[in-house]
């Protein structure tokens, strides 16, 4: 009796988990060094957004906090895929996310007098 032996598979087919964990690799690189760049800005606001004069730097802040959290809705989608699989890495982006929106309330949303008003009180009795 003969056996045959299966062909091997294309090079192309059979590498595929070898690019499966290259892909995850440089994901997980692009997701280091978003997650950086977000940790830096908290330096830069310190510097730059704390003083009475910070108009142009709030522009620029802006700006800033609205790139990084476009990049980080592209990173989410990726990571809310059912079959995406790394868990951890899709729970780290959506912290990002809310402290990068936190950031952008914090520093750039319009608020009323009495909004400050209240704010000023709770915080100065």
């Amino acid at each position: 009796m003969i056996t045959s032996r299966p062909a091997p598979l294309p090079l192309e087919v059979g590498e595929l988990g070898n690019f499966e964990a290259r892909m995850m690799r440089n994901f997980r690189a692009a997701v280091d060094d978003w997650d950086e760049v977000c940790s830096a800005l908290g330096a830069w606001e310190a510097q730059h957004l704390t003083h009475d004069n910070a108009g142009s730097a709030k522009e620029q802040h802006r700006f800033w906090l609205e790139q990084l959290l476009s990049w980080g809705e592209l990173l989410r989608r990726a990571t809310e895929h059912s079959e995406f699989p790394d868990r951890a890495l899709d729970v780290r982006i959506n912290a990002r996310l809310r402290h990068l929106q936190d950031k952008l309330s914090l520093w750039h949303r319009d608020m009323t007098t009495a909004e400050e008003e209240r704010i000023l009180r709770a915080a100065f009795p």
